[in-house]
């Protein structure tokens, strides 16, 4: 699996949006629907949620979800954080959607005394910020985050913890602890950084449609080793093959002392494939190789 940037990210939503071709709003709801469908499969509706929302394309997909689990039965309470402007155009589609179900309990967030109790048994998702962000978060927007992950709800975000960056290390910005990363399409770096190992939790990447094409063309720098990945390295073994149809590997390692790299080479190789494996190596080491 391909490990994109911020910017590859960007480029296939846009690509599908003009060669599928589909309308943004109608991609959020295909994403949103997605996480819709991972919160039913494990168990999730029916429950007490509380969602936390910014106002860019992140926060529109909050809010679908809130409605998709309002919709379901849910009983849902929807934060937005208020930075004094309207919201992207399809963050306000979807808020005009909201805003049509009686029971949508939306509350908006300007500073610390809009923040409401959080009681064990609620489920929070984090929708605050997406992959497009590119600085730490500072003043209330922190005190935000710090106060979500202070409370013993889990946590489920939404296509990357809030206040982590994609592309590089986060350490020691104030970031989302969450329980599962519910993310679109493929990893991101982030989820590779041990530093960010307390944020992201387990990662569930959704299948939300992206165009192929694009994700063929594209050349990266980093591959996560998946089954496709190792399929199209090692192939099926005809059952009536033998040593001699798997090549002859020569190994030329150690010293006095310095045999445990032999060692793990050599077994790398036959673990590897190689059909008949010669190792050479100094007289001291044939007792422990």
């Amino acid at each position: 699996m391909k490990i994109l940037s911020t910017e590859q990210i960007k480029a296939w939503d846009q690509y599908t949006i003009q060669h599928e071709p589909v309308a943004s709003i109608n991609l959020m709801e295909r994403a949103a629907g997605k996480c819709f469908e991972w919160l039913e499969q494990n168990d999730y509706t029916g429950k007490h949620f509380s969602i936390f929302c910014g106002k860019g394309n992140n926060g529109g997909d909050g809010l679908a979800i809130a409605r998709m689990l309002i919709e379901s039965g849910s009983k849902v309470t929807i934060y937005i954080l208020e930075f004094g402007h309207k919201g992207t155009e399809d963050f306000q589609i979807n808020l005009g959607k909201l805003h049509q179900f009686p029971t949508a309990d939306i509350h908006f967030i300007q500073d610390e005394n809009n923040f409401h109790e959080l009681s064990k048994n609620q489920i929070i998702i984090d929708a605050l910020f997406g992959s497009g962000l590119t600085r730490p978060l500072e003043g209330v927007t922190a005190k935000l985050v710090e106060y979500i992950n202070n409370s013993d709800c889990e946590i489920i975000a939404i296509d990357i913890p809030s206040g982590l960056s994609v592309d590089s290390s986060s350490k020691g910005n104030t970031a989302v602890k969450a329980s599962h990363t519910l993310s679109f399409q493929c990893y991101k770096p982030a989820f590779l950084l041990a530093e960010n190992a307390a944020c992201i939790g387990e990662v569930h990447i959704l299948d939300i449609g992206l165009h192929n094409e694009y994700y063929k063309s594209l050349v990266t720098k980093y591959e996560l080793a998946d089954d496709e990945l190792i399929h199209s390295i090692y192939k099926p073994r005809n059952r009536f093959s033998h040593k001699g149809n798997f090549g002859h590997a020569l190994l030329v390692a150690g010293s006095y002392g310095k045999m445990g790299a032999a060692v793990l080479s050599a077994k790398a190789s036959l673990r590897s494939g190689a059909g008949l494996l010669t190792c050479h190596v100094p007289k001291s080491g044939y007792e422990i190789l």
